[in-house]
C-alpha cells in the first residue's frame, strides 16, 4: 500500500503473485488441484493471488496447496482483497435480503463473493463461520469492517469442523467480540424463537428452510408429524392448523423447541426420540398422519459415503409414505449437497414404488433468498425439498 499526498492511498495490485491453471470446470469459483499448472515463487498457503489462463487474467482468490481446493476465485478481474472489497460485499449482501426482517444468512459464502465465509445474523448478534485459509487470514479485516460498519452487540465464531480440517485449520469457537447471550430471541413471520447459538447446531437456526416453512403453514392439517424437528422450526408454522407432534434425538433441542412452542402461545407435543425407530414404531402400531415433514441432517459430508445416505433417506421416505392417510402431505427434504436433485427424485419413486402408493408433486420447495445460488456453482444448491400429496 502506498500513501500519496492529500491521504489518498492506492493498492499496488503488481505485487499479487500469480497461479496459471488449465480450467476443466468452466467458471466455476472453485480451481482444483489438479488444473493448477505452475505456481509463481514465493506465494505461502492463504495468500491472495492472480489467477491466469493462456496469459488472461482470470480472477483473483485465496491460494492453499494443502487443500483440494487449491484456489477460492473471489473476484474475476484482478482485485485485492481488502476492507474496502469486504465492505462493498457486506453493503451488496445486506440489500439483496431487504424484507426478510432483523435476522437471516447475511453471507453465504462463494454466492455473496465471500468464500469460505458464513455469516448468520441474529437481531443485533453475528455469528462466523470460516471455512477457508484465505479467508481466515483476513479475519480481522472482516471483524473490523462488521463492527465500524453495524455495531454488533456481540460476534460468536462458530466452526464446521469438518470443513476446517479439511483447509488445515484448527476448530475455533468462541465469542470474537463484545458478549453474546446463552440464549437470543428472533422473529420470523410473526413467530418467535429462541436460537442457542453456541450450543445449537451449525450456526444455531436454519434459516435456508424458511420459505418452506411458509408453504407447510398453507399446507399442513390434521394430525402433523414433524421428523427431526430440532427445535421446533416447522412445528410452530404448522401448529394452528392441526395437532402436531415433534420427533427430535437432541434432547437439548427437544427442551429449546418446547419453550418456543410456549413462547407462542402453543401446546406443541415435542418428544427425544431416533426416527427411524419411532418410524418403524408407528407402523407396527398402524398409526396414521395427515401431514409428515422430513427435513433430516445431512446424512453425508463425503461423496463416498452416498449411497449409504440415499438408503437412509429412502427408508425414512419409505415409512413416511406408508405412515400417510389419503390425500395426506409429504414434505421431504435434503440438505446435503453430494447428492443430486435427480438423485433425490428417483430415490422418491423407488420408495414411492415401494411403499404401493402414488404421489403427486403439488410443489417443489427452495432455500430462502438470503441462501443464493450462482448459476456457475451447483455445490451451493444444495437444499432438494418437495411437497408431495398421496393420490
Amino acid at each position: 500500500m502506498v500513501k500519496l499526498t492529500g491521504g489518498l492511498q492506492l493498492d499496488i495490485i503488481k505485487t499479487m503473485k500469480k497461479v496459471i491453471v488449465r480450467r476443466r470446470h468452466l467458471n466455476h469459483p472453485w480451481i482444483f488441484s489438479n488444473e493448477v499448472v505452475s505456481i509463481e515463487d514465493g506465494i505461502k498457503p492463504g495468500d491472495v493471488v492472480r489467477v491466469e489462463e493462456r496469459k488472461k487474467t482470470i480472477g483473483s482468490g485465496f491460494f492453499n496447496p494443502h487443500s483440494l481446493i487449491e484456489v477460492r476465485l473471489y473476484s474475476t478481474i484482478e482485485e485485492d482483497f481488502n476492507e474496502n472489497l469486504i465492505r462493498k460485499r457486506l453493503q451488496d449482501a445486506m440489500q439483496k435480503r431487504k424484507g426478510l426482517g432483523n435476522s437471516f444468512r447475511l453471507v453465504h459464502s462463494e454466492s455473496d463473493g465471500l468464500p469460505g465465509l458464513i455469516i448468520d445474523k441474529y437481531n443485533d448478534y453475528y455469528v462466523v463461520q470460516i471455512n477457508s485459509l484465505g479467508m481466515e487470514k483476513k479475519k480481522d479485516l472482516l471483524f473490523r469492517v462488521l463492527i465500524e460498519d453495524y455495531k454488533p452487540r456481540g460476534i460468536y465464531e462458530k466452526n464446521d469442523e469438518h470443513l476446517r480440517k479439511l483447509e488445515g485449520l484448527d476448530v475455533l469457537n468462541k465469542i470474537a467480540y463484545g458478549q453474546v447471550p446463552e440464549l437470543v430471541q428472533i422473529e420470523q413471520d410473526e413467530l418467535k424463537f429462541l436460537v442457542d447459538i453456541i450450543n445449537g447446531q451449525k450456526t444455531g437456526f436454519f434459516f435456508d428452510q424458511r420459505a418452506n416453512r411458509q408453504k407447510i403453514a398453507e399446507l399442513a392439517r390434521g394430525k402433523i408429524l414433524d421428523c427431526f424437528c430440532y427445535t421446533g422450526g416447522f412445528s410452530l408454522y404448522a401448529a394452528k392448523n392441526g395437532e402436531v407432534l415433534g420427533i427430535d434425538i437432541s434432547p437439548g433441542a427437544i427442551n429449546l423447541a418446547q419453550q418456543n412452542s410456549h413462547l407462542n402461545g402453543y401446546q406443541i407435543d415435542f418428544k427425544v426420540g431416533d426416527v427411524f425407530e419411532d418410524l418403524r414404531k408407528f407402523y407396527n402400531e398402524k398409526k396414521k398422519f395427515d401431514t409428515i415433514i422430513l427435513d433430516p441432517p445431512s446424512f453425508t459430508k463425503s461423496k463416498n459415503k452416498k449411497s449409504e445416505a440415499l438408503r437412509g433417506y429412502k427408508e425414512i421416505n419409505l415409512m413416511a409414505m406408508k405412515l400417510l392417510n389419503n390425500e395426506g402431505i409429504l414434505f421431504t427434504s435434503s440438505c446435503s449437497y453430494h447428492i443430486s436433485q435427480n438423485e433425490f427424485l428417483q430415490m422418491l419413486v423407488a420408495a414411492a414404488n415401494d411403499a404401493k402408493r402414488q404421489f403427486l408433486i403439488i410443489h417443489q420447495g427452495s432455500a430462502t433468498k438470503d441462501h443464493p445460488v450462482l448459476l456457475n456453482f451447483p455445490e451451493g444448491n444444495y437444499l432438494k425439498s418437495l411437497f408431495l400429496k398421496a393420490v
